[in-house]
């Protein structure tokens, strides 16, 4: 089965996954999350969207924007910093911050697929969430992750399913940082690319993704939830999500049986 599985292109619905909020952080407001330099970001970026703040003009200055919204210089120069780094402003000594755009430039950096070949991916395909908990992890998963030992996420397994196929192409654990987990309402049934939700939804934004690609054996576990045979042999792809400052956001693992799937990439000759 060739990774590009087309079909018709579906909103994603049908409930929300429960996540057990007795494992979450206490939050008494879902924003309170968020960074402060990260809200003023969006913030910022409304006023730049609605043309208080026109393209081609500079903003006010440091600190008259503190002055504004009521925070310190610094976390006004980190959502500036933040802002820049979409590629939103430009800033020059001695004149100040220019507005260059209304959107942020798309421009991530894979080690193998561009973002589109990750959307083409997943059309015509549904994820369906079989599980959702808070958990603090060590150890080896610790060491897959990528992060530090006890850090908090919100773990999610799910399998995908290609349209009018009968087994699932894949088991899919992903895992999101925990201190966002307040702000995401994850559907049950989700089309679209799950990156593309949790950016919508967390005001993050991606600039870096990372893929590593191994082979693998299936797990009682997982063979159960394919259909498959404990064992038999699996293509591992994990993806490691980045935000500004190359903070790990997000790290998905799919699990793919062999029969079910297979890499493939085109080499040009120089």
């Amino acid at each position: 089965m060739a990774t590009k599985a087309r079909g018709p292109s579906r909103g994603s619905v049908k409930g929300l996954l429960a996540i057990d909020q007795s494992d979450l952080p206490p939050q008494s407001d879902p924003r309170s999350a968020t960074p402060r330099y990260l809200q003023l970001a969006h913030t910022l970026l409304g006023a730049i969207q609605d043309n208080t703040h026109k393209v081609g003009t500079l903003l006010p200055t440091e600190v008259e924007l503190a002055a504004q919204y009521g925070v310190s210089r610094q976390t006004v120069r980190q959502a500036i910093g933040q802002l820049r780094q979409q590629g939103l402003l430009s800033a020059r000594k001695g004149v100040g911050t220019r507005v260059d755009s209304k959107q942020p430039p798309r421009r991530f950096s894979y080690s193998a697929l561009s973002e589109t070949d990750l959307v083409e991916i997943v059309e015509g395909t549904e994820m369906s969430f079989q599980s959702s908990k808070m958990v603090a992890v060590r150890g080896a998963l610790a060491a897959q992750l990528g992060c530090r030992a006890n850090h908090r996420w919100l773990h999610l397994s799910s399998t995908r399913r290609v349209d009018g196929e009968n087994l699932p192409l894949s088991w899919i654990n992903v895992y999101i940082d925990g201190r966002i987990a307040p702000r995401l309402k994850i559907p049950k049934l989700l089309r679209p690319a799950l990156f593309r939700l949790v950016e919508q939804q967390s005001g993050e934004t991606f600039i870096e993704i990372l893929q590593e690609i191994r082979a693998t054996v299936l797990t009682p576990a997982m063979a159960k939830q394919l259909g498959s045979v404990p064992g038999s042999t699996a293509l591992e792809i994990t993806r490691r999500y980045f935000s500004t400052g190359r903070r790990l956001i997000m790290v998905s693992v799919n699990t793919l049986p062999s029969d079910r799937f297979f890499y493939s990439v085109a080499i040009s000759r120089d």
